[in-house]
């Protein structure tokens, strides 16, 4: 299997099913959001960049390294979660 890609799925299903994640991770968490590890940070980098949440990318006083706080999931990206949900329940009911 190719990296970043699962069984049957291309990598970018497979980036947009992490960027989903990542968001209901976030519907969950308290505010502010914050991730250092690079992967994640690249992660919430798209999902600024998608409108999706509100936050910024700077420098961590500790280590110098990226960090991302998101402070709050935008209207369009609690859509979008609430779209998954329906999607999900739809799928479920037929």
């Amino acid at each position: 299997m190719a990296d970043g890609e699962r069984e049957g799925q291309p990598a970018a299903a497979s980036d947009e099913d992490a960027l989903l994640e990542l968001l209901r991770r976030m519907e969950r968490a308290n505010f502010p959001f914050r991730v250092a590890t690079p992967g994640l940070v690249a992660q919430v980098e798209a999902l600024l960049r998608a409108g999706l949440v509100e936050g910024g990318i700077g420098c961590s006083p500790v280590d110098a390294g990226k960090i991302a706080v998101v402070r709050r999931i935008s209207p369009l990206g609690r859509a979008r979660l609430a779209l998954t949900r329906d999607s999900a329940r739809g799928a479920l009911e037929w």
